[in-house]
Order: C-alpha cells, then structure tokens, then sequence
C-alpha cells in the first residue's frame, strides 16, 4: 500500500532524526513502531502524514510517487495521525474542530456531522462533551476527540501515537477492538507505543528503530525481551528496594471541593502522603485528579477544604507544553525555570554556571540534544520530558507531585524514573504519582488510592490491593 524507501531527516540545527529508513505499510495490516525516545519514529510518522518533508527518500502509494508539502496533502490521501501532543483548537469545541475538517467557515458544523462524530464515539465506547470548549477537557478526553476526528476523515491508512497513555485498562481494550476492526475493513494502522504487551496482541509485525536506523522487523512472536533489547540493547536493572518506613505526614489534604461554573470536579476529597512514601493515585483521566493537582500546586483555587504541605514541593506537570517548558527557549533557559535564584551572583545571572547545570542535565538523564543552546522545541517528547524530570528532582524537595511522570518514555527511560522516584523516597521525601498506568501503582505506591468523579473511592496500602480491585473502583463498580 505504502513505501517510505531510503528516508533520511536532518533539522536546521543538525540533529539527524533518520537515516535511510524503508518500511513498508500493507493494507489490512497492524505495524507496530518500536523504539527508544529519539529514535525517530514519530519524525518518521510525520514525514508520512505532510508534516515534514524529508532531507533524502521518496513515499510511494499504491506504486505511485507522492510528495507532500502539509498534513492535508496527507488527509487527502486517507493518511490520518493522531499525535501523541495534541493538535486542537483549545477555544473551539470538540464538534468545531472536527468541522473545521469540512474549510474555516465552520459550514459542515450540523446534525449530520453530529451523528456521524457521535456514531463513532460510541463505537469507541468514548463520552465526550461535545459543545464544551476543548481547553477546559482533561487531557484524556481531547485524546479521544482526536481518535473521533483522525476517523471521521475516512482514513486508510490510521498512524496511532502512544494512543493509550491516558486510557483506563477497560478503554484500551475498546482501543484494541476498534484497531482490529480497522485492520478488517482493509485499513493500515501503524501503532506508535512503549508499552509492548499491549501491541503485540494487535501487531502483524513489528519494526524497531534504533537512533534514526531500523534495526529489524519481528513477528509478534518473539515476545518483549527480543523487542527492548532491540530498541535499547541489554537493558539495565535496577534495584527499587525501599528504605524506612513511612513517618510524618508531608501532604494533608481534607474535605477538599473544587467546582467549574457550579460543576463539582472533586466532592470531599480526603489524602495524605507521609515523608518515605509513595502515594499513587489513579484513575481514568477526567475524574478529578487534573482539578486536584491544579489545586495542591496553587493553579486553582478550592471552593472548601484545606491543603497542608510542609516543606518544598516538587512538581512534574502532564503537560510538559502547557506548564513545564517554553518550547522556542534553549535547554539552558528551559532547565533553571523556577530554580534560576540559585544561578544569581551578586544581581547578575550565572550563565556560564546555568550552561554547566543544564549540560549536567542532559548527560545524567541521557537527553538526546545538541546541547544546551538547542531550542526544547527540537527534541522528541521523551526527550523534552527527562528535562523536566531532572530539573524537578534537582529541587530536592520535601514533597513532589509526579503527574504521569513517564508518559511518553522509553522502556529503559521510564525504568530510570521508576528508580527515582523511588529514591526521592528513600532519601526522606513524600511522592504523590498521579499516574493511569496500574501496573507502574502498584510497582512503586506504598499506598494507592482511587478517584472516581471527583471522589476518592479507594485507599489502602498498595500490598493489599490488587489490579481487578482497582480496575473496578476505577470503573465505579
């Protein structure tokens, strides 16, 4: 169906993202894409979708060349992506921005296109607020409105981006149904993931790329082990024992209520964390957690209750565009945000000394850059989230608020996070994950707690619970 023959890609500041990729996509096929942050896959997946047009190589559909100079050259063609940053128009509404596939006078905004939207929703098992303005839904929920979009278009060929890092375990087996589904009706979906138990029950085959090369393709067969040591090679253990146990109270939150115009997002919230614990609460995303975080870090102010930190907190955004990094600054400017007093010297800033810091930054979290002097905007998201992770745990806070603090990463990566996480903890500090990923819970939580619209509905040490307990609390069964 579609040949990307010899791709190569080099940015303005030199970064070679690809180097002379070939892959195939088949028609009635599932193509798992591999592989470590930076390794190129969603530069890749761009360049096939008109995002980007590539250095070197060619794209053939169908035995014919093509060359696309925007993504709507790639519309036209039944190519669809949905990104894993999200591509709407925050002021407009879900249903606007799906009109506004049809030309910008918003004319293909009516019933039809409502029951066409709504239709596939359904199908997707998706609830979604159709005439609330997009910039007011959680993340989760404008995820699922680019999925309804990326199929309204009629694609056949479907590139999904890390396309279950905000769904509920439930969700993404509505996910996968759907993907089989697609790949039924003749269509090619490329699924994009770092979370390999969950493509290789959908993946026909699987491509690996490593630092902009391929590396291989793998039947589905040869199960996780071959695929991480093929993205990342021998990938490092580490240990996650816990030292000490949990002692004084670090977080209190009690009775806490937040309203948007008169909509209770969080009822009555009640939780703690304890300096040497992790506290991971979950949930599916749109049920409070963003509305409690917004308040625990001063973002949003609660209309009842009371928040009691002691100490200095930490904190690891889900949204490392919106609130963890101005995107057209260098790294440099990008790592000592909101920790640049400690680069003052007698009125005037430490560059030099801000420079060593961000360099130090880059080397320690193995951030694929140019250097400091790159702009945040070139690197892969995984890349963009090590910087933000580091310059966070540089605090060295008595508190940290880790909201999906490995969304995005690679295998090897997001187990380096896992490790510090683990170590803050140790070293005497309370963690609060707020993370949708129950096996990362219950892997590093000394407690869990569930939120389930607005509420939190379950609480206990992590050792006690299991995963069919709290998938179902998550459910609000």
């Amino acid at each position: 169906m579609i040949v990307l023959r010899e791709i190569h890609k080099v940015f303005p500041d030199g970064t070679y993202a690809l180097r002379g990729v070939t892959l195939e996509l088949k028609a009635g096929e599932v193509l798992g894409l591999l592989g470590e942050n930076g390794a190129g896959k969603t530069t890749l997946m761009k360049i096939l979708s008109g995002i980007y047009e590539p250095t070197r190589g060619a794209i053939e559909i169908d035995g014919r060349p093509v060359r696309f100079r925007s993504a709507r050259d790639a519309m036209r063609e039944g190519i669809a992506m949905v990104h894993q940053h999200l591509s709407l128009v925050e002021e407009l509404t879900p249903l606007e921005n799906i009109a506004l596939l049809e030309g910008p006078s918003l004319g293909g905004l009516g019933k039809l296109l409502r029951g066409k939207v709504e239709a596939i929703a359904r199908s997707l098992g998706f609830e979604v607020e159709w005439d609330r303005p997009v910039g007011e839904l959680p993340l989760g929920v404008r995820q699922r409105i680019e999925i309804v979009k990326a199929l309204y278009l009629g694609a056949r060929v479907l590139i999904l981006d890390e396309p279950t890092s905000l769904l509920s375990p439930p969700e993404v087996k509505s996910l996968l149904d759907i993907v089989k589904r697609l790949k039924a009706e003749g269509r090619a979906v490329v699924f994009i993931t770092h979370k390999i138990p969950e493509v290789l029950p959908v993946a026909d085959r699987i491509a690996v790329l490593r630092r902009g090369e391929k590396v291989g393709e793998y039947p589905p067969s040869v199960g996780p082990d071959v695929l991480v040591e093929a993205m990342v090679g021998k990938l490092k253990s580490w240990t996650l024992g816990r030292e000490g146990e949990p002692s004084d109270v670090v977080l209190s939150v009690e009775d806490l209520w937040v309203y948007d115009r008169g909509r209770p997002l969080l009822q009555g919230v009640n939780l703690s964390v304890r300096r040497r614990e992790v506290h991971a609460l979950v949930g599916v995303e749109g049920n409070g957690q963003e509305a409690l975080v917004d308040a625990l870090v001063g973002l949003r102010r609660p209309a009842r209750g009371s928040i009691r930190a002691g100490g200095l907190v930490a904190y690891i955004p889900d949204d490392r565009h919106g609130r963890a990094l101005v995107l057209d600054l260098p790294l440099v400017h990008n790592a000592v945000l909101g920790i640049h007093r400690r680069f003052s010297r007698a009125g005037l800033f430490d560059w030099a000394g801000a420079r060593r810091f961000a360099a130090k930054l880059i080397e320690e979290f193995s951030i694929v850059a140019p250097g400091p002097d790159a702009p945040a905007r070139s690197l892969s998201g995984g890349n963009q989230q090590k910087l933000v992770v580091g310059r966070e745990l540089s605090k060295r806070a008595d508190l940290l608020i880790a909201h999906q603090p490995t969304r995005g990463l690679d295998v090897a990566t997001t187990e380096y996070v896992h490790k510090l996480l683990v170590d803050v903890r140790n070293a005497g500090a309370g963690v609060l994950l707020v993370s949708s990923d129950l096996d990362e819970a219950l892997k590093l939580a000394d407690t869990v707690s569930v939120i389930y619209r607005g509420r939190v509905v379950l609480n206990k040490p992590a050792r006690e619970a299991t995963v069919e307990e709290i998938g179902r609390a998550m459910a609000g069964l």
